[in-house]
């Protein structure tokens, strides 16, 4: 018998068959909080864009795909299904959102912005409860909810800190004052009777949350205090600073009762302190380090944990078998007690930084806050014990790619301290991932001869491999005092030359591995660029102080140095005739030079961003260049004119280059892939300039909403946000790396006025 109202329909069908129907519920609400930009937009397009995307093991796939025909179909390698974690997208927020803090009870979020408001959301509705509260006094960098959950404060560039009434909307309190500087962190004590603050005055502050009266300021710290919490006791108190320093307090027993916990070598924007107060941990956004201590004992070695991302925020989980951690638009799960990534955890879905994650109290939801001025909230239960995860390929963000001398083979170096090798036809990898560094890999090359690769790193070491088996050969190359920007080898495979941080250029003997008598050039900055000449005769190397200075290899001999501006050179490349150098700079432009007058020949506009690699083509026709504003430009190098604009990358183009026979363009960006670009499609690209709202892929665009667009601008198709980026659209032929998204279609595409007949009534 049907129940009468006020039951509602779902509430009626749990009834009947809860376990089945309340599965397919959830399913259908993610699918509907994953899809809900292309439902909103286009009906038609819940089943030509939105369905083909849901994860194969949704009961809304299940269900409704069999009646589906001519759409296209998804096979994504390495990319987490987008619709089956993500519950729901709050939007309101005008600016960069920094803080996120779920209620005691879970059934409120805050959230405080750089457009000055905290917000108070409803996590069952995802409506705002309250009108925006505001102090008036510039952007919100920190919110916090006190424990009985009727009271939230917030702290920011104001320099003050507001209490909330979440009962009223008004001030609970009036504005608590005490800092010189901003307000960047702020927390109540377990028992709710106290307020600790961190400032950019380098100081903490300890409240009273019943009256606002100061009680103590702890000094000690030396730069920012970016963060603050504290245990689940309310006995310590634990801060980090820019300092890179991160200290304990003993809460109730003085201003001076603080120790210096640790100092690690990068600066820490993050901490938090586990539910059961065993461990603490923090993170960087300077590097993709985090680190947990032990509370429990007096030692201060640490677990490091290296992220696939820069950590700019963290969270355990409530039950603590969890450390979120947040960074370039994804968050990853981690294991405290063993300091391992858990499979198949990444949430992927922000378009930018996310600045702050926060747990659900029952643990079954993560919220993330981001620069991209929206709140996701996320299934945190569903991703625990996931299996038949894809096979992790690049570990992160792409610094430098090479490509062999028989485009064979491509070599790749990334944030997660690993030197890949794959294969250039098919874009696997020929062998596991080569590792010995202990930082990021800035810089690979291989030997014209084929026979060794190269990597340059933040560990300030060079490491030559041999590049059949992957093994390293000799002990690193040690000679720099800063992070190994470059390296090139000498057409003839004798020399390796080196440009780094500590402003020098260093050659080495590739036979002895020692530095060359001549080996050791001082420049005016830091060395992102070196370049040996295609005929072996001179040797360039570009600084940060705007000079590119030109030596004859194997001499301490200087040719000349080209002045172009004050503005850094990031990128060298000479003509393959060896009588032109071309230089790509911090300001975006491109210049091409003539090495025996040392005259500008052509300078390059077009680029919004500083241009981080240029390469001729092996004809000397063409002239690429990879850049930070995420696109890759072609020039005509004879006649100094742009000819086409590629986009495709989600973020910096580190390194770009022409094939050895000139067929395609190899680049790594930031999003953690490699493109391979057709050069002859490329060409027949229109050129595009920067403030044109389309990114022209092929015969279609795709929107800044992520919709493929036809020649007359009708909806195509419709990709989720973590696909984009990830599609080899023409001209790109290939992708390589974690993430891959592939289509293929059956029976023809039902678009336009026919999308009816995607639909079959009966299978």
């Amino acid at each position: 018998m049907i129940p009468s109202l006020p039951y509602t329909v779902a509430q009626v069908l749990i009834k009947v068959n809860a376990p089945a129907i309340a599965m397919f519920l959830r399913h259908a609400n993610a699918f509907v909080a994953s899809a809900h930009a292309v439902i909103s937009r286009s009906a038609p397009h819940i089943y030509i864009s939105a369905l083909p995307f849901v994860a194969k093991e949704s009961l809304v796939y299940r269900d409704f795909a069999p009646h589906s025909t001519g759409v296209v179909a998804v096979k994504a390698v390495g990319i987490d299904h987008h619709d089956d974690r993500l519950v729901a997208t709050l939007t309101g927020h005008e600016g960069e959102i920094n803080s996120v803090a779920y209620s005691p009870d879970g059934q409120l979020l805050a959230s405080g912005s750089d457009d000055c408001t905290v917000r108070i959301w409803d996590t069952r509705t995802g409506e705002e409860t309250l009108s925006p509260l505001r102090g008036n006094d510039g952007k919100v960098h920190s919110v916090a909810f006190d424990p009985d959950g009727q009271r939230v404060a917030s702290g920011g560039e104001g320099k003050v800190i507001h209490v909330w009434s979440i009962v009223t909307g008004r001030p609970a309190l009036h504005p608590i004052c005490g800092h010189s500087s901003a307000v960047t962190s702020i927390a109540f004590s377990p028992n709710g009777e106290h307020i600790a603050s961190a400032s950019a005055d380098m100081t903490i502050r300890l409240w009273s949350s019943e009256t606002g009266q100061g009680i103590s300021v702890m000094n000690g710290h030396t730069d920012y205090v970016t963060a603050v919490a504290f245990s689940p006791d309310g006995q310590l108190l634990t801060s980090v600073s820019q300092d890179r320093t991160a200290r304990i307090w003993r809460h109730g027993k003085g201003p001076d009762a603080g120790y210096l916990l640790t100092e690690q070598a990068y600066p820490m924007r993050c901490v938090a302190i586990s539910g059961d107060g065993k461990q603490m941990a923090a993170g960087s956004s300077k590097t993709n380090q985090a680190a947990i201590w032990s509370l429990d004992t007096t030692e201060t070695s640490h677990m490091e944990i290296i992220s696939q991302t820069p950590v700019s925020s963290l969270a355990f989980s409530p039950n603590c078998s969890r450390l979120a951690l947040g960074g370039q638009k994804s968050i990853e799960l981690w294991n405290p007690a063993t300091g391992l990534e858990i499979p198949g955890t990444s949430f992927t879905g922000h378009s930018d930084w996310i600045y702050s994650i926060s747990f659900s109290p029952s643990g079954l939801f993560i919220a993330s806050g981001s620069a991209d001025r929206t709140i996701r909230v996320w299934d945190a239960a569903s991703s625990v014990d996931r299996k038949g995860q894809p096979l992790q390929v690049q570990g992160g963000s792409v610094y430098s790619v090479a490509i062999s001398s028989a485009d064979n083979f491509i070599v790749s170096g990334s944030i997660d301290h690993s030197v890949r090798i794959w294969d250039a036809s098919i874009g696997e990898e020929l062998m596991q991932p080569l590792r010995g560094h202990s930082g990021s890999i800035f810089c690979v090359a291989i030997s014209p001869d084929g026979h060794l690769i190269a990597s340059t790193s933040a560990d300030q070491t060079i490491i030559l491999w041999n590049s059949r088996t992957g093994a390293s050969v000799g002990d690193p190359l040690r000679g720099h005092y800063g992070d190994v920007n470059v390296a090139t080898f000498s057409p003839d495979s004798r020399w390796l030359a080196s440009g780094s941080d500590d402003k020098t250029m260093c050659v080495w003997d590739v036979t002895t591995r020692q530095l060359a008598p001549f080996g050791h050039f001082r420049c005016n900055g830091m060395v992102p660029a070196v370049s040996f000449s295609p005929d072996g005769r001179l040797l360039a190397a570009g600084d940060s102080g705007g000079s590119t200075h030109l030596w004859w290899s194997g001499t301490n001999q200087c040719l000349r140095t080209l002045r172009a501006s004050s503005k850094g050179i990031y990128s060298v490349a000479f003509a393959p005739n060896s009588t032109r150098i071309a230089t790509g700079a911090k300001d975006g432009t491109v210049r091409v030079w003539d090495i025996e007058g040392g005259h500008q020949i052509f300078r390059f506009r077009g680029h919004s961003d500083l241009v981080r690699s240029v390469a001729y083509s092996p004809d000397a026709r063409y002239l690429v260049s990879g850049s930070y504003d995420t696109t890759i430009r072609i020039w005509d190098a004879q006649k100094g004119e742009a000819i086409v604009t590629l986009f495709g990358h989600g973020d910096w183009v580190r390194t770009a280059a022409f094939t050895h026979d000139g067929q395609s363009i190899v680049s790594g960006s930031l999003d953690g892939t490699i493109h391979i670009w057709d050069v002859e499609a490329a060409l027949f690209l229109p050129s595009m300039n920067n403030d044109d709202p389309l990114v022209r892929l092929g015969f279609a665009a795709l929107d800044n909403d992520g919709w493929l667009l036809g020649p007359s601008g009708e909806l195509l198709l419709w990709l989720p946000t973590d696909y984009r980026g990830h599609i080899p659209l023409p001209p790109c032929s290939m992708i390589i790396g974690t993430h891959r998204v592939a289509f293929t279609v059956k029976d023809g595409l039902h678009w336009g006025d026919q999308w009816q007949k995607c639909w079959r009534d009966s299978i």
